[in-house]
């Protein structure tokens, strides 16, 4: 069978994958601080030049890292707003299984009245938390900002860029559901992000994951009883 010769932009796509995809797994094992360039390359399979060909430093690898990770959550809730009165998306299905893997869980009490994609919110945001990957290079990330003035502040603004969107979510799911919102939409997204931040880090490895089931009916019932509610 004949090999597909790539062109240009597909082999430098595919490189900034491979070398996105290497950092990751380094960061989450050995940390953003005890992991260099060199091991990035040799786990990817490539020299310090094909790096540097397409990250600036290590540094700005990890904001696209995370930026790359954020755009699937983000992927999950478009799917939703694209899918209104499908209730069991396959789309929707996949990427929520891209981002917290399958698990066998009780399923949700939601309340029966609500929309199709009110439902599927609630289910969706009510188990990001699992993607122990997507916290660990956030909680890596702060720690980084809080010892690196520099990374700080590219971090603060890649945050407020990240709230910014949420914000905007926020306002769209009001509009496609006809809710009146009962905090201001950047409010809400930032409670979202707080309290989905804060069971992802209750999640980490090392942790006991005996009340997930538990974790998951806190945020269902966040989004549910407050941002949700008629």
């Amino acid at each position: 069978m004949k090999k597909v010769r790539l062109t240009r932009q597909q082999s430098q796509a595919q490189t900034q994958q491979r070398l996105l995809d290497a950092a990751q797994a380094l960061f989450v094992k050995k940390g953003f601080g005890a992991t260099s360039v060199e091991h990035i390359t040799l786990a990817a399979g490539y020299s310090r030049g094909a790096f540097y060909s397409n990250f600036k430093s290590k540094t700005q690898l990890f904001i696209e890292l995370l930026t790359r990770d954020h755009q699937r959550i983000l992927a999950g809730l478009q799917t939703i707003l694209d899918n209104p009165d499908t209730p069991d998306h396959p789309v929707s299905h996949r990427v929520a299984a891209e981002l917290v893997g399958t698990h066998d869980q009780p399923a949700l009490a939601v309340d029966g009245n609500r929309s199709p994609i009110e439902t599927q919110l609630i289910h969706y945001y009510s188990r990001i938390y699992r993607d122990t990957q997507f916290y660990t290079l956030w909680l890596e990330a702060r720690l980084h900002a809080s010892r690196d003035a520099n990374f700080c502040t590219q971090f603060n603004a890649f945050q407020q860029d990240i709230l910014a969107t949420i914000t905007q979510y926020v306002y769209k799911f009001a509009a496609r559901t006809g809710l009146t919102l009962p905090l201001p939409a950047e409010q809400l997204a930032l409670g979202f992000m707080a309290l989905g931040d804060g069971m992802g880090m209750y999640h980490l490895p090392g942790q006991s994951h005996a009340d997930d089931h538990h974790a998951e009916q806190i945020l269902a019932y966040f989004l549910e009883r407050i941002a949700l509610q008629r």
